[in-house]
């Protein structure tokens, strides 16, 4: 089937949601665009510095290589509610295995970053047909007897 694309008024919709939660979150704090890095380098977010140490790529190498010393750091930032905001693609806790195509990189994605993330911060707004979430920090941990938080 071809792909089909979010139509103009979703997209528009997703994008003055960021905008607005954006603007309201940067004067209280540090924002991550863990995803959607493109809004603020073609100028439809502006003032919000990047966070190099948590680009979405290098995060995703990590991740691969298992490489729990650099998520230490990761962690501890998500735990200390660092972030006002994060921008990102819908997270949730869906695991595949190796069955499914690119099965292992979902799966550590999951481990390594959506699990920890989702611990410590709540989606705010999703939108799912743009492919974008609004995740907020949580009062507290999230509470979820299958789910061990990193830290806890």
């Amino acid at each position: 089937a071809p792909i089909q694309f979010p139509s103009h008024e979703e997209n528009d919709e997703a994008l003055q949601a960021i905008q607005v939660a954006v603007s309201g979150a940067k004067e209280q704090g540090e924002v991550l665009f863990l995803d959607q890095r493109q809004l603020l380098t073609f100028g439809y977010v502006e003032n919000v510095t990047l966070v190099p140490e948590y680009e979405k790529k290098r995060v995703m190498d990590e991740a691969m290589a298992e490489n729990a010393a650099y998520f230490e750091d990761f962690y501890r930032d998500l735990a200390d509610r660092r972030f006002t905001l994060i921008i990102s693609e819908p997270l949730a806790v869906r695991w595949q295995g190796e069955e499914y195509h690119f099965g292992n990189e979902n799966d550590a994605w999951v481990k390594w970053v959506s699990i920890p993330v989702l611990c410590y911060y709540q989606p705010e707004e999703t939108f799912q047909e743009v492919g974008v979430q609004i995740l907020v920090p949580r009062a507290k941990p999230w509470s979820n007897p299958e789910i061990k938080c990193p830290l806890e």
